[in-house]
């Protein structure tokens, strides 16, 4: 049931990914829209290995909109979770996949993409943002 809601918020709000701590679940819980389209909810995640190799991608976030963010890591990962039923499953993820994993993954870690960013960059980040924002947003009261 709570894999249901988080999906239907996560596509309603067109984010690739939600984590439950984002909507106050205390749970270790996380959906996901994968490369080939499929909606998946992951359970007790795991990182298991992750390729020395990185690549700087660019990154929301739906804690912070219309905040975008140049974030490094790693371009594969190996990982281990549950799906719905219960079942563990062993994964190989590379690229928008691998991205989005360890993005939701660093959410239940505590951990946010803003976080993953020098102060200088987030700092123009943000300034951009605001600009952004009172262009196309004049009414909106976001800091």
């Amino acid at each position: 049931q709570t894999e249901v809601q988080m999906l239907t918020l996560m596509e309603r709000s067109k984010g690739v990914g939600l984590a439950a701590n984002q909507v106050g679940l205390d749970a270790s819980v996380f959906t996901m829209l994968k490369s080939n389209g499929d909606n998946k909810a992951i359970f007790n995640p795991v990182i298991r290995e992750a390729s020395k190799e990185t690549n700087l991608g660019v990154e929301g976030c739906l804690s912070f909109p219309a905040l975008m963010l140049n974030v490094s890591r790693a371009n594969s990962i190996a990982v281990s979770y549950q799906n719905k039923e219960g079942e563990t499953i062993n994964e190989e993820l590379h690229g928008f996949d691998a991205r989005v994993f360890q993005h939701e993954f660093d959410h239940l870690k505590g951990v946010n993409f803003v976080d993953r960013v020098s102060k200088l960059k987030l700092d123009l980040a943000l300034k951009k943002r605001k600009k952004y924002i009172k262009k196309n947003f004049p009414t909106a009261n976001i800091k």
